[in-house]
């Protein structure tokens, strides 16, 4: 990742063209390592994200609008009543460095007029957000540090706020002269690796590094490749690279494999290259528990199903036990008390002599009765067994159904999932907040549009595949699902679909399946009216019969263009 200092120094730049002279309109933390500052300036609203997340540390302007906590953690709190209609009057970078600040200047409860800086410190699992007042003390921070884990600074309220060390051989470029950058060249002269040359310049990436030493080896000088590097990003620009590993900088860089690609904004470009790994890494943080829930559950049922599979097989014995039974019963007169073991004819089976275990205190009578005894046993158990091995096999079913889901949902799915999983007894949700939760509009079914035109729908999770092929579906449009496995219910909003469309919507219920990744992938269609929910079944389990089926492969590419945008 090229977040380096002299993309926070064009990203200042950036920002402060548009928020400076700004109030603080709105505050909000809708994750715990994230805050977003609604500033009005220039008649319009602009949204500042600010990320301490340890891999995805940011900041730059967003239009994403979260969804917020319904009680505001204690450090958002603590922002609003400080900087709440505060009106910002710089941004500055700390010399050539990841540090950013946030020059505001408010009012306190008692009105007086109070000076704030709010320090976004971007530098990995260091980073961290600090408010602080116009005589340097912390107020707070997102992260506190106690001495314990940083012995050169505290990071706590009412402590004196102190910059990170910085490296006394690096030298900010921006602030040399002619005739130190002439010096400095002279020093790199012998750097042959990146490492090296970062040593020497303050607030260098590694990608940018690689760069001036390829450049170099081409014939460039150290001190022209400064001097023009310094222009470029002060121009200003935004550029993403298409490469097997994609990066983005604010101009692009000689030398690095791949092709770079022009964006209108850095606070874009920065949003662009992080929407899906972060949409990515807030879904598995949200789905962490559930995904180890349902994991147990499904390990437990497996084991069950294990159990019960051993039952079985000693129970299927149970026949043996009654032809024992009956046999001792015949031939009574022949066994004498005392006895532990007889050798009889079978008359079930030509008279073939068998062996029979006796207990010698018991008569042959009482044996006999023994052996019905356990005859009707398992035989009642058989019956049992076999349910309990059918309830666990469509739970399995279930869970994994819930597992497909969750791994294909987005934020918002995540909630309803939840919901799901509480309704069903999975989860030990206070029942009185089900109700509440239940009225909660979560997303509508995923739209997407054949090449006929005709809409396809996919349903988000159990509950919604329920709604949508049982109670929202015109009878007479199409249904799909991929063939025993789980996956999502698929509506053809179409009474006579074409083959074309009947293709790609096969290749939807195989893309939201256990199977997304499998060639030839059978997928089952029907119309809805011939669709029926047992009387208790879980949620999104059906039943059916004079259904088609046909085998495709799931195409990302074609799901993403067939995809419709709300």
């Amino acid at each position: 990742m090229s977040f380096d200092g002299f993309l926070t120094h064009a990203l200042v730049k950036e920002l402060g063209a548009h928020l400076i002279g700004g109030k603080v309109a709105k505050i909000y933390q809708p994750f715990e390592q994230e805050l977003q500052l609604v500033i009005r300036s220039q008649r319009q609203n602009f949204r500042l994200l600010i990320s301490i997340h340890p891999q995805y540390y940011r900041l730059h302007l967003t239009d994403e609008r979260p969804s917020n906590p319904e009680h505001a953690p204690m450090f958002c709190m603590l922002l609003r009543k400080h900087l709440e209609q505060a009106v910002l009057l710089d941004i500055q970078q700390v010399e050539n460095d990841r540090i950013v600040e946030l020059h505001f200047t408010g009012r306190d409860e008692l009105g007086d007029s109070q000076v704030y800086r709010l320090i976004i410190e971007l530098m990995g699992r260091h980073s961290n957000v600090i408010l602080v007042n116009g005589q340097g003390r912390i107020i707070d921070c997102l992260k506190h540090v106690p001495m314990a884990l940083n012995s050169y600074r505290l990071l706590q309220p009412g402590a004196d706020y102190r910059r990170p060390p910085q490296d006394e051989h690096q030298v900010n470029l921006f602030k040399l002269s002619q005739v130190d950058r002439a010096e400095l060249a002279e020093r790199l002269a012998s750097a042959i690796s990146p490492g090296q040359v970062q040593a020497h310049i303050q607030g260098l990436g590694r990608l940018a590094s690689q760069s001036f030493l390829a450049q170099v080896q081409e014939g460039a000088s150290w001190d022209k490749l400064l001097a023009d590097f310094c222009q470029s990003v002060d121009a200003g620009g935004a550029y993403f690279l298409e490469a097997d590993k994609p990066d983005f900088y604010m101009t692009p860089l000689v030398g690095v494999t791949g092709q770079w690609v022009a964006h209108e904004t850095l606070s874009g470009l920065i949003a662009f290259y992080y929407a899906e790994r972060v949409r990515l890494d807030r879904i598995k943080q949200m789905t962490g528990d559930l995904n180890q829930r349902l994991q147990h559950l499904i390990e437990r049922n497996q084991l069950k199903l294990a159990n019960l599979n051993r039952d079985q097989a000693v129970a299927s014995q149970s026949e043996s036990y009654r032809i024992k039974g009956e046999l001792l019963s015949a031939y009574a007169y022949q066994i004498q008390k005392g006895q532990s073991q007889v050798s009889l004819p079978n008359y079930y089976d030509n008279d073939q002599m068998i062996e029979i275990d006796l207990d010698p205190r018991k008569t042959a009578i009482e044996n006999s009765q023994a052996y019905f005894k356990r005859y009707t046993k398992y035989r009642d158990a058989l019956k049992h067994i076999e349910l309990q091995r059918q309830l666990a096999q469509e739970e399995i079913a279930y869970l994994e159904s819930v597992q497909v889901q969750l791994s294909r949902a987005d934020l918002q799915d995540v909630a309803q999932i939840r919901l799901e999983l509480a309704e069903q007894g999975y989860l030990g949700a206070k029942q009185q907040n089900l109700k509440k939760r239940r009225q909660e509009k979560g997303l509508g079914p995923r739209l997407y549009q054949a090449s006929d035109g005709t809409r396809i729908l996919v349903g988000r999770n159990n509950l919604q595949n329920d709604q949508l092929s049982l109670k929202q579906a015109n009878k007479n449009f199409w249904w799909l699902h991929a063939k025993n496995i789980p996956g999502s219910h698929v509506i053809i909003e179409s009474d006579q679909p074409s083959d074309t469309t009947l293709t790609e919507a096969a290749m939807l219920a195989a893309y939201y399946s256990k199977f997304q990744q499998s060639a030839n992938v059978p997928v089952d269609y029907l119309q809805v009216k011939f669709l029926r929910k047992p009387n208790g079944a879980k949620p999104g389990y059906v039943i059916y019969e004079g259904q088609k089926t046909l085998s495709v492969t799931p195409s990302p590419e074609l799901i993403q263009a067939m995809e419709v945008k709300e």
